[in-house]
């Protein structure tokens, strides 16, 4: 019991910090409620004390700690902007810098998962206000090659829920930063908040799943097929509608690899649950898919 209050502190105090960065004045105070946010994340490590946990966190914070350094030194010196470029690359988990976001996420529970997933990845609102005309070609190829890695490895390495959605975390990650560059900020609040609630949902479903991959029975298979498959009326195809419009405005070849990436992942989702005993009644289903 005493674990879940915990958690349940830890997420309040990154959702907390989270908003007061999003209002903070200038850039000290913004570096400040970032790190907090990051470091409130910590005690949701241990709602298990299992070793995989511990490694999970151990990666967790020595990524945080060299991107928040970074960060830092770009803050204090203009001249050193480069850095802090470099540290919110790491802190996105862009190319080549996701390796700990993979030993993070696959080693921890669903609610650190959430938290990295959402509420830290708010930052990017200030991306585009960091970079400079020549940084901005090097973020879009950065982009591109996440998401051919990403599409090329989700038929290679998807083990469990966990592998497949930081795949799919790591191009939404991607997005969001090429969305930045180009859309105005209020149409970003809105992508933003359709993604919390799109990554929200497929986060609870993989929780109430567990570790395996199997689908069993027709709310299962329904659930799935709406908050990932993108067939007509789905969550996943509005959702998916939403961001490949605004990538669509962003440099062409990214969005080509954006596009790559999507048919690889619909390839393997619709691979995968056909490979299942679909149940009868969700004939009608396939039919449309």
């Amino acid at each position: 019991m005493r674990g879940y209050l915990i958690s349940f502190l830890s997420v309040c105090g990154v959702v907390l910090f989270t908003v007061l960065m999003l209002f903070s004045g200038n850039l000290c105070f913004f570096w400040l409620y970032l790190e907090l946010s990051s470091l409130c994340l910590v005690p949701s490590f241990f709602l298990s004390m299992e070793t995989e946990k511990l490694n999970s966190l151990f990666s967790y914070i020595v990524a945080s700690s060299i991107s928040s350094s970074l960060i830092l030194c770009g803050v204090m010196f203009v001249d050193l902007m480069p850095l802090m470029i470099l540290g919110f690359l790491i802190k996105f988990g862009l190319f080549p810098f996701f390796g700990w976001v993979y030993n993070v996420i696959i080693g921890s529970n669903w609610l650190v998962v959430w938290g990295l997933s959402t509420a830290l990845k708010a930052s990017f609102f200030f991306f585009s206000f960091f970079l400079s005309c020549s940084y901005i070609g090097i973020v879009n190829w950065l982009s591109a090659v996440t998401f051919l890695f990403c599409g090329s490895v989700f038929w290679v390495i998807s083990y469990n829920w966990y592998y497949c959605w930081s795949h799919m975390m790591l191009v939404s990650s991607a997005s969001l930063v090429v969305m930045s560059l180009v859309v105005s900020l209020d149409y970003l609040a809105y992508l933003y908040v359709v993604y919390v609630v799109w990554a929200t949902m497929v986060i609870c479903f993989f929780e109430k799943k567990g570790g395996d991959m199997s689908l069993d029975g027709v709310g299962l298979c329904f659930m799935f097929c709406s908050l990932l498959v993108s067939f007509p009326c789905s969550i996943s195809v509005f959702y998916k509608l939403v961001i490949g419009g605004c990538i669509f405005s962003c440099y062409f070849p990214v969005f080509v690899c954006w596009v790559f990436y999507n048919i690889s992942e619909q390839f393997y989702l619709v691979k995968l649950i056909i490979s299942q005993e679909v149940p009868k009644e969700m004939g009608g289903l396939f039919n449309v898919l």
